[in-house]
């Protein structure tokens, strides 16, 4: 098997006699025929299809295309229609051009050049690449060559300097010496070929190249494996070490805490006379309640703690003065935001008794607007949602340069473009129940 750049060098060749004969039936064909062009001559056209035809499926040397079988068999279709003139040299040519990059991919992994690179990681992204058949091959050539050069020599006149050696060579010792130049660089990196000196010696017995790199990349990897079990031992031994700096750390730390807890048990237990919780008086009988058992009001209370708002929570002394005075706090304090819209005030037909009773926060207001709005019902709140946003959340929104996306959130009637609704109500509010729920679970309170 040939090494990719005696490939080079044949295929050179056997390309500059074909392009010799080309050029000698062109020539004869303008002095023998007068014609312009062979393509103008029946005869010389067929000796010119013929001789390129034979260039690739009768070449007496071993080329790169030599054993693609498929390929070979595409151009001889291609070469068969461009007798007849039915397809261009060009689509000829192209093809030969995709088959080369294909070709040089597949030899690219065969050496195992990927295997070859200075960092795990960029033998990793090299390998992604020859994978990838969509990436172009020229990408993948300048992958390649920013992955193995270093800077020692010029990658591009290396290689051409190379191939002219090898032309030039004409013993064996001599072929084996230009590899040694060109692939360890004894001149540029005298130390680099030092430790190379295993592979020089493997090369200079003509070995093949390719098992040199699979002996280099073996012999690398068993470095890397040696450096990375060091390096593993150094990090269980640094690990070990800060191990026993946390714990001693951590003894200091656990004995300031002991001490400053004890010394704030002491400081707890001098001021617990004056530690009493500060209630207002009892809204219905101005007692002052017990703060181990008084009564609030819970709209009141998720107002505050949950949502945040600046409400002070009705408190009553006893269980009795707030079923006393409960509803008509309600009906004062959290008085439905429907106002003279209210649908109990408007409709005495209305049924409240099938959970439509259920007060309703307005989940903008509350959420956003730092604005405590509670309706009687989910219903009132949609029967009065479009007074409720334009007296509400339009003069809220502006103050407080709030902006909302309400696409698709508003319903227009048919009939009367400037009425509306919400299209779902259910998004606009919070029940009082599902308030409460959620106040319960931030808070840890338990509501009887």
């Amino acid at each position: 098997m040939l090494e990719p750049w005696d490939e080079v060098i044949s295929l050179q060749k056997e390309r500059q006699l074909c392009a010799d004969d080309v050029q000698a039936i062109q020539s004869s064909c303008v002095e023998d025929h007068a014609k312009k062009h062979p393509i103008e001559c029946p005869d010389c056209w067929n000796r010119l299809v013929n001789r390129i035809r034979d260039r690739y499926l009768n070449s007496a040397s071993k080329e790169w295309f030599s054993g693609r079988r498929p390929f070979l068999l595409e151009l001889d279709t291609l070469f068969s229609k461009a007798y007849g003139r039915e397809v261009d040299f060009k689509a000829i040519e192209q093809r030969i051009l995709d088959e080369k990059k294909e070709w040089y991919r597949d030899k690219v992994k065969a050496l195992g050049l990927q295997h070859a690179t200075k960092l795990p990681a960029e033998e990793q992204v090299l390998q992604q690449t020859l994978n990838d058949r969509t990436i172009p091959i020229d990408e993948l050539v300048s992958k390649l060559g920013r992955s193995f050069s270093d800077g020692a020599v010029q990658s591009e006149e290396a290689f051409y300097g190379f191939m002219e050696r090898l032309r030039l060579v004409d013993t064996p010792q001599a072929r084996v010496d230009a590899y040694v130049d060109v692939f360890f660089q004894p001149h540029h990196d005298p130390i680099g070929a030092a430790r190379c000196q295993k592979h020089i010696d493997m090369a200079r017995n003509a070995v093949p190249v390719s098992d040199v790199i699979n002996a280099m990349i073996r012999d690398r990897h068993a470095a890397e494996r040696d450096q990375n079990e060091k390096q593993v031992l150094h990090r269980q031994l640094e690990a070990k070490f800060e191990e026993l700096k946390r714990a001693k750390a951590a003894h200091e730390l656990d004995k300031s805490k002991r001490d400053k807890a004890r010394q704030d048990k002491a400081r707890a237990a001098a001021a617990v006379a004056d530690d009493r919780p500060h209630l207002p008086p009892c809204l219905l009988c101005s007692k002052t309640p017990d703060p181990q058992d008084f009564v609030v009001c819970t709209p009141c209370q998720i107002l505050r703690d949950y949502y945040g708002q600046r409400v002070e929570p009705a408190v009553y002394c006893s269980e009795k003065c707030g079923n006393e005075d409960y509803e008509a706090h309600v009906a004062a304090t959290h008085e439905c935001a429907s106002g003279q819209g209210c649908i109990q005030l408007n409709d005495e037909d209305v049924e409240m008794d099938e959970g439509g009773n259920i007060l309703t926060y307005c989940r903008e207001c509350v959420e956003i607007l730092d604005t405590p709005s509670i309706f009687c019902s989910t219903r009132c709140f949609d029967e009065n949602f479009q007074s409720h946003r334009e007296n509400t959340h339009l003069p809220g929104r502006k103050a407080t340069q709030h902006e909302m996306d309400e696409t698709g959130q508003l319903e227009f009637d048919a009939e009367y473009e400037t009425k509306y609704r919400a299209r779902k109500i259910e998004e606009h509010i919070v029940t009082f129940d599902d308030a409460m729920e959620m106040w319960q679970q931030k808070t840890g309170a338990a509501v009887k």
